[in-house]
């Protein structure tokens, strides 16, 4: 059944992931549903994971990397004395023979040297390219390959519960990070393995999974109930309001009278109509000139 045309033609999405559910197969729905193919997701979930996977539609597909910039919240558990190919439970499991578990002190204690900016080494089957093709593709045709670390930023990575060989972290991480590669990596710190057996991302930014919609539950007819509007997706960036008349002439990609003594040069700032519901362009700050200089500008429609 083809779904109706629909007046709001661009805005953001807080799904619910399920598990088993690809984050394309969560595009693909949500494109039926509301009859928009211009979608995008802003942050791959693995199949195993659950929880908020922000979709953008329409013209706000262009702000897909400000979502990403957001802080995520992760509830994860992982699992001591067995590893895989994949860091996860999916994998193929290999047991570690006569491993020693860490004592809920030394976990914590090590967990702690985590947080901060780290290099990360990206699990093996993940969507990293490799010489123009991901890395998971190369791993299930057996493919030799090593994959470089890149800084991550872990902000915050707590023990929530520990039942041996069992334990549970509450991890609020940058863009990037691999959850997969944290248990894996603690797993080799105490020479006993580890796999993640479940994941929930609980928020990414201001969406949390308190305010989610399941993809099951999404349909033509309720759909808009639960968009947000694109100025949701730029929070996190320093604002300037504009007049009618100044909206116009962003509009048509000119420059804006402005100074802001403690913002850098080339800071981005976000330009909203007054009331700062509806985003106009995302401008690069000139210091020197005193100007913002639209660097996207966005139709009327996008409100």
């Amino acid at each position: 059944m083809k779904s109706q045309r629909v007046m709001v033609r661009s805005g953001l999405l807080n799904i619910n992931k399920p598990a088993g559910w690809t984050s394309r197969d969560v595009v693909n729905r949500v494109q039926n549903v509301i009859g928009i193919r211009r979608c995008g997701h802003a942050g791959t979930l693995d199949p195993l994971a659950t929880g908020v996977l922000v979709v953008c539609f329409g013209q706000a597909t262009r702000l897909v990397s400000y979502v990403q910039q957001s802080p995520k919240r992760y509830l994860a558990e992982f699992r001591f004395g067995v590893t895989s190919q994949t860091d996860d439970i999916e994998g193929e499991l290999a047991t570690i023979p006569n491993a020693r578990f860490p004592s809920e002190s030394e976990l914590k204690a090590a967990m702690l040297s985590y947080v901060g900016t780290i290099e990360q080494v990206p699990p093996k089957y993940s969507a990293v390219m490799v010489k123009g093709q991901r890395a998971y593709a190369l791993a299930r045709k057996g493919q030799e390959f090593e994959l470089k670390s890149k800084p991550v930023r872990i902000d915050r990575f707590d023990l929530a519960k520990y039942d041996m060989p069992d334990w549970q972290a509450e991890i609020v991480c940058g863009s990037g990070t691999y959850i997969r590669s944290l248990g894996r990596d603690l797993g080799a710190h105490f020479a006993c393995g580890a796999v993640m057996t479940s994941l929930v991302r609980e928020s990414v930014g201001i969406f949390a999974i308190q305010k989610s919609i399941s993809i099951e539950d999404l349909t033509p007819e309720n759909f808009e109930e639960h968009v947000s509007p694109p100025a949701e997706a730029i929070r996190h960036l320093p604002f300037r309001l504009s007049t009618e008349s100044e909206t116009d002439f962003i509009r048509h990609g000119r420059p804006l009278s402005y100074f802001n003594e403690g913002l850098a040069d080339q800071a981005e700032v976000a330009i909203l109509e007054a009331g700062g519901n509806s985003l106009i362009a995302i401008a690069e700050y000139r210091k020197d000139e005193e100007i913002l200089k639209p660097r996207i500008v966005f139709p009327h429609d996008v409100d």
